[in-house]
C-alpha cells in the first residue's frame, strides 16, 4: 500500500500544490486530449473533478488515449475517474454519462465549478459551454487539434479580462490559423466515417500522434492551472501568471506554420459584434 502523504513530497514545496486541491474541475469531454489533462491536473494537486463523456473507451482510442486496453469497453468517464484515483486515491470524479447538449440545468453545473476543461469534439457542445461560461462568470479553457496533428490551440477564457469562444473565432477568421487548418484534406468522407464515426461536418477537427496532442494537452494543462491560480485568495509560488489567453502551436512546417516547434501567442480582448459578450453586458 503506497503512502499517500508522500505523494506530492518531491514538489508540495516548489509549487504549493495544496491551494489547488479545493478546485473543481469540470472535464467536458474525456477522450485523448480531456483524458490527459485530466490526468494532468491530478497529478498537479487538483482533487475535485466532474467527469462528462457519453462514449465508451474502444480499442481504436487507447493509442491516443490516457487510459489503456485494461479500460475498453468502459464508460470514458469510469475510465478516467479509476486513473486519477489510481494516482491519488483522494480523488472525487462525479461521473456523467450524458450527452452535454441535454442538460437542463448546464450553468448551475458549470457555476459549481471552479473552472471548466472544454475537450469535446464538436462546436454545438463548445459554444453551448461558452454561453453557459459567460453567463456565470466561470473561467474555461478549450484546446484543440489541428487536422492530422499538425498543431494546434488553446484559448482561456477570463471573465472580465478577454473575449469567450465567439471572440476569438471572430478574430481568427482574418487571421492564418484559420486558413485551412481544419479542412479535411487528404481524405474523403467515407474513409473518415469509417475511422470516426461521424460525418465531415461534425468533426473539423482531426488528431494525430499522441505526440502531437500532448503538446496541445500540456498547453491546455497550464492554462487551466493557471486559471484555478487566479481564483485562489494566495497565488501557488512558482506558478507565474500567463498575460497570453491564447496559444497557437506548430508541430512541424506545414501550413500555416513554418517551422518545427512554432508558437504564437496573444492577448484577445472582448470583440464589440460578439453577441454573447454583449448579451451579458446589457
Amino acid at each position: 500500500m503506497a503512502d499517500q502523504s508522500r505523494l506530492f513530497e518531491r514538489i508540495e514545496k516548489l509549487y504549493d500544490v495544496g491551494l489547488l486541491g479545493q478546485a473543481k474541475a469540470l472535464v467536458a469531454g474525456c477522450g485523448s486530449g480531456g483524458s490527459q489533462v485530466a490526468l494532468q491536473l491530478a497529478m498537479s494537486g487538483v482533487r475535485n473533478f466532474a467527469l462528462y463523456d457519453n462514449q465508451t473507451l474502444g480499442e481504436e482510442n487507447v493509442i491516443r488515449h490516457a487510459c489503456g486496453l485494461r479500460y475498453v469497453g468502459q464508460n470514458k468517464t469510469e475510465a478516467v475517474s479509476d486513473l486519477l484515483r489510481d494516482r491519488n486515491p483522494e480523488i472525487t470524479a462525479e461521473i456523467h454519462n450524458i450527452d452535454l447538449m441535454s442538460v437542463t440545468d448546464l450553468e448551475d453545473r458549470v457555476r459549481e465549478a471552479s473552472v471548466v476543461i472544454l475537450a469535446t469534439d464538436n462546436e454545438p457542445t463548445r459554444y453551448r459551454l461558452n454561453e453557459a461560461c459567460v453567463r456565470t462568470q466561470t473561467p474555461f479553457v478549450v484546446g484543440r487539434v489541428f487536422t492530422r496533428g499538425i498543431g494546434g490551440e488553446v484559448f482561456a477564457y477570463r471573465p472580465g479580462e478577454g473575449g469567450c469562444l465567439g471572440c476569438l473565432e471572430m478574430f481568427l477568421e482574418r487571421s492564418k490559423f484559420r486558413d485551412k487548418v481544419r479542412e479535411v484534406d487528404l481524405v474523403s468522407q467515407e474513409e473518415r466515417d469509417a475511422v470516426y464515426g461521424l460525418p465531415v461536418a461534425e468533426i473539423k477537427d482531426s488528431p494525430g500522434l499522441n505526440v502531437d496532442i500532448a503538446f496541445i494537452t500540456n498547453f491546455h494543462t497550464r492554462f487551466v492551472l493557471d486559471a484555478i491560480a487566479r481564483r485562489l485568495p494566495e497565488r501557488p509560488k512558482n506558478m507565474e501568471p500567463i498575460k497570453s489567453n491564447y496559444v497557437a502551436w506548430g508541430n512541424r512546417p506545414v501550413h500555416p506554420f513554418d517551422r518545427h516547434f512554432q508558437i504564437e501567442t496573444m492577448v484577445l480582448p472582448a470583440v464589440d459584434a460578439c453577441k454573447i459578450c454583449e448579451e451579458i453586458d446589457a
